[in-house]
């Protein structure tokens, strides 16, 4: 079974599915597909301690990982303390199984860890932002991706790579704009918040260095977001 890794091809009903998700995601604050992102990292962890804890092939690929790396062993640790249906046994018995591999690798040194759920969430992260292009043909979906948060850096890469023509020129324009916005809102609060300075601060301006946070490393959630048990 290839659990952490999702298959390169999708089926026209399953791009049809993105799509959806694409569309709910942009509505919801900041980078849609850190978001979407982030709900398939939760559902991949949950469905590995709640069904898959028992699974030979896997236990030894989370051998060769070297188990997860410490942003990905945040998420599991919330799930098995919010989840009732994730037990810590669960995930006692993959560490169990890779404190026994290192054990035996210690000799030889290798040592390098290779999370396979960074691995899995950089191919979600393409796969969203290629039907992101996908969805951008359609003059409804520009609409809806301009009333969004739009794109963080990161993520707006993977969808020029995808994107082509109009699509890609549409990207371009659109992120130039935000970044204007963005940029002037920075200035902005700066300036104001000078002892000489008694205009108000606009909830944009107090605002923008935490979107600059996330508009160019990502959007981190401070809990569980996915609809798990």
């Amino acid at each position: 079974m290839r659990f952490f890794r999702p298959g390169s091809r999708r089926g026209p009903a399953e791009n049809s599915v993105e799509l959806v998700r694409l569309r709910r995601a942009m509505g919801e604050p900041r980078c849609p597909i850190c978001r979407l992102v982030r709900e398939s990292e939760e559902w991949r962890l949950w469905l590995l301690l709640y069904e898959h804890s028992g699974d030979p092939e896997l236990h030894r690929r989370f051998e060769r990982s070297l188990g997860l790396c410490s942003r990905h062993a945040e998420i599991l640790k919330r799930i098995v303390i919010q989840r009732p249906s994730a037990t810590p046994a669960a995930a006692a018995r993959f560490y169990e199984t890779l404190c026994a591999h290192v054990r035996g690798a210690l000799g030889a040194g290798l040592l390098r860890q290779r999370c396979e759920l960074c691995r899995y969430a950089e191919d979600t992260a393409r796969r969203y932002a290629a039907s992101l292009a996908e969805l951008l043909r359609s003059a409804e979906g520009r609409r809806d991706y301009g009333r969004s948060d739009g794109l963080c850096i990161p993520h707006l890469a993977y969808a020029l790579e995808a994107a082509t023509g109009g699509i890609r020129d549409f990207l371009r324009t659109d992120a130039a704009a935000r970044l204007a916005a963005l940029e002037g809102n920075l200035r902005e609060l700066q300036r104001k918040q000078r002892y000489d300075v008694h205009e108000g601060i606009t909830p944009e301006e107090a605002n923008a260095w935490r979107e600059a946070l996330w508009r160019f490393g990502g959007v981190e959630f401070d809990d569980l977001i996915a609809g798990i048990p």
